[in-house]
């Protein structure tokens, strides 16, 4: 069932993070990883006990981002784009199962996410303290190196089929770490606990009053911690894309950070945001760019594809924001 609700939207945000049982003690962690700040709030019956395990959560994310980041020279992902073209790259076997888990999503979302886009991001340099519009012909050139069906995987190594291609895990590795943490949390005898990865949030178990958490939908036209919809979650995750952090303006005209790997330009739909809610932040992840890019109506298609439970959309025609919320059926 398809519900529509007129209101606004935007950024995920925790909504309420008091204790969750009298009994329980909370320890909270946080640390700057994979380009945004990591927080993890855990909950046991000693502190030193949900100390321990935010300390281990963190230190999961590190070891992600050591792993699959595309700036650390050490990293699975740095190597393979430096040589991938040239020499098959030989990579853990955790990296295999993440490239071709994102694979696959490319190749369900016909392109829309598509881990091969960094060279368009690198063109746009949107972080830049001063970004350009590239012009048609850089873009052009940038295009012929965005193809993911041009990823090879074989007998544990990786490598391109053109010159130039690169991987981004930007729009995969925040949901991928998210489920891991999930994973370190429980091994370690949690059972209620937040994580977020700034806009990625994964809601362990129950809140104080012994019902699901909830995570506020940030309304884009009000100041930071008002929210337009809220999220109940439990033992789920909920991952919100948005234009509106990461952008700059030129000419009148607003170029967001989320790349068409088609056009090779910011996508050019109506979406302002898209929230997406299920069981794997990873694959929340990707789909909410894959939404992003490839509008409702395309989605809507292809939907029995994918696992998630509901997905929540922004979108501004003609100056008017609204928000829809679409339930899987």
């Amino acid at each position: 069932m398809k519900k529509i609700i007129s209101v606004i939207l935007i950024l995920t945000m925790l909504f309420s993070v008091s204790s969750c049982k009298d009994t329980e003690e909370k320890a909270t962690e946080s640390a700057m990883c994979l380009d945004t700040i990591v927080t993890v709030t855990c909950y046991a019956d000693t502190r030193e006990k949900a100390s321990e395990a935010a300390k281990a959560a963190i230190s999961e994310v590190q070891r992600i981002e050591l792993l699959l980041s595309a700036y650390i020279e050490t990293s699975d992902i740095y190597k393979i784009n430096q040589n991938g073209a040239n020499t098959p790259v030989k990579v853990s076997v955790e990296t295999l199962s993440v490239l071709a888990k994102a694979l696959e999503f490319c190749e369900k979302t016909n392109g829309a996410f598509d881990i091969t886009v960094k060279p368009l991001v690198e063109l746009w340099n949107i972080k830049a303290e001063n970004p350009q519009v590239p012009t048609d012909e850089q873009i052009g050139v940038a295009l012929e190196k965005v193809d993911y069906k041009s990823v090879i995987i074989e007998d544990g190594y990786v490598r391109f089929l053109k010159e130039g291609m690169k991987i981004d895990l930007g729009g995969a590795a925040k949901g991928y770490a998210a489920d891991k943490v999930f994973e370190v949390l429980k091994n370690h005898g949690i059972k209620n606990a937040l994580i977020d990865l700034g806009g990625n949030i994964y809601a362990m178990g129950r809140s104080e009053s012994d019902a699901p958490w909830k995570i506020g939908l940030q309304d884009p036209d009000k100041e930071r911690g008002q929210h337009f919809y809220v999220m109940e979650l439990s033992d789920k995750t909920c991952v919100t894309s948005g234009s509106y952090e990461r952008y700059f303006e030129k000419d009148g005209k607003i170029y967001h950070h989320i790349i068409d790997p088609k056009t090779g330009y910011p996508a050019d739909g109506n979406l302002l945001s898209v929230s997406v809610s299920g069981d794997s932040s990873f694959e929340a992840d990707m789909l909410s760019t894959a939404i992003f890019v490839m509008g409702t109506e395309e989605f809507e298609k292809i939907k029995s594809n994918f696992n998630y439970d509901k997905y929540v959309v922004v979108t501004n025609n003609n100056g008017t924001s609204n928000h829809a919320v679409y339930e899987k059926q």
